[in-house]
């Protein structure tokens, strides 16, 4: 399957969000540990990168499904939004997967796992501020109408 450029924009912009906002977590993380409220170690670092990771595979799973169900909308697709509902359950499992390991396992930082599954929502509010994003695009309905002629 091929992403239309707009998506891939789109998804260029979102990672390159989540990847800046792990960072800034991190860092965040270690100067609020400086104040003795926990002790920072490599369990929030694994919190942070996994939990990122994870939010970052479900905004792919999501452009891809979406792009998936256009095509097949464009092709007369009849079962299009029982795909969209599939994919969007599967990515909440993904994450509710995650959200337990992040309680149960030992090794992940529940804090430092669990924020980051916000980094896209959060990255998209950016880009939208910033204005790389304009999902309120106006479409010239005019376009391709020749005027005048009879």
């Amino acid at each position: 399957m091929h992403l239309d450029d707009d998506i891939k924009g789109f998804v260029k912009g979102v990672f390159a969000g989540c990847g800046i906002l792990c960072v800034i977590e991190i860092v965040v993380g270690f100067l609020i540990s400086l104040t003795g409220l926990y002790s920072f170690d490599a369990t929030f670092i694994i919190g942070a990168v996994g939990g990122t990771l994870v939010g970052m595979i479900c905004f792919i799973w999501m452009a891809v499904s979406l792009q998936r169900s256009l095509d097949n909308a464009q092709n007369g697709g009849a079962e299009v939004r029982r795909g969209v509902q599939k994919g969007y359950t599967l990515r909440m499992g993904l994450q509710l997967l995650w959200m337990v390991a992040a309680i149960l396992v030992p090794f992940i930082h529940t804090i430092g796992g669990l924020v980051p599954l916000l980094f896209p929502k959060i990255a998209i509010y950016i880009l939208r501020i910033t204005g790389k994003l304009n999902l309120t695009q106006n479409v010239d309905s005019t376009a391709g109408v020749k005027g005048g002629e009879s």
